[in-house]
């Protein structure tokens, strides 16, 4: 479920190793959108007219699946949020009570250092605090023991603040056996909520272009060319008809000529009478 203030919208989503598909209805069409996390693409696809459309998948929608058990024995990489950035870990701490560690990014900024330190809680996994180089950051209060739709979830309530101070606060709750956020709300009135989660078996064929399918762009350039030679022909025979026009125009002339002769013919023999 979606909430923009008074508008709400509905879907399925389905969710396997990092991949999301999202099904629901457009303007009377049913459709898919599919986060294909392995190949870093954006799929659509409309279900009425079997047509299909990818785009590249921006980082900042690329989803980093996580293997909870090999996390809980290791330090978790924030690298593997950003691309080509350079993490270095440096040491075990606390953050309000909840054990945490502590990681410096080094991102490349137009060919300058942006440095982003991170505190990740040891449990979760999730960021605790963030301070970025230009002044601008990140506080996170993490809530255990929570429940929504008979779920056992976490609260985390976000403040993230621009090196000028202007703050802005977000709450999400994170599903402890998914490990995905369930329910996010910003402002008052901007909800996403996932309802009557269901484990079970997904098939990996929801996350690809079903056979028979045509390609969007293919579809609407053989339309185009279409449209295009339709028009040529109208232009072709709008000429051809000129032309007969033309032709049928200089065949009456000579008549034309004639009938005009006779005219001035008979108007001077009538004179001679005279």
């Amino acid at each position: 479920m979606q909430i923009r203030g008074e508008n709400i919208s509905y879907a399925k989503m389905y969710w396997l190793d990092g991949n999301v598909r999202f099904e629901y209805v457009e303007d009377g069409v049913p459709m898919a959108q599919i986060f294909d996390n392995k190949n870093n693409k954006v799929i659509w696809l409309d279900n009425e007219n079997k047509y299909y459309l990818t785009r590249d998948m921006p980082e900042n929608e690329k989803v980093v699946a996580s293997n909870k058990k090999a996390d809980s024995k290791k330090n978790i990489d924030p690298c593997r949020q950003f691309a080509d950035a350079e993490c270095i870990f440096l040491k075990k701490t606390k953050v309000n009570g909840r054990a945490a560690e502590k990681w410096l990014i080094t991102i490349d900024n137009n060919g300058r250092d942006f440095h982003i330190f991170q505190w990740i809680d040891s449990r979760y996994k999730n960021i605790l605090r963030q301070e970025n180089s230009d002044g601008s950051g990140l506080t996170v209060d993490i809530k255990d023991d929570q429940v929504i739709n008979d779920r056992k979830v976490r609260k985390l309530i976000m403040i993230a603040y621009s090196a000028s101070g202007e703050e802005k606060q977000g709450v999400q709750w994170y599903d402890n056996e998914l490990d995905i956020v369930v329910k996010q709300q910003y402002q008052n009135d901007i909800v996403d909520e996932l309802r009557s989660i269901k484990v079970d078996k997904v098939s990996k064929k929801l996350f690809s272009v079903p056979e028979g399918y045509r390609q969007f762009d293919e579809v609407m350039k053989e339309q185009r060319e279409a449209v295009q030679a339709e028009q040529a022909l109208s232009q072709s025979q709008q000429g051809e008809a000129l032309t007969d026009m033309q032709k049928t125009e200089q065949d009456a002339k000579p008549v034309t000529e004639q009938v005009s002769g006779q005219g001035r013919l008979q108007e001077e023999v009538a004179e001679d009478k005279h």
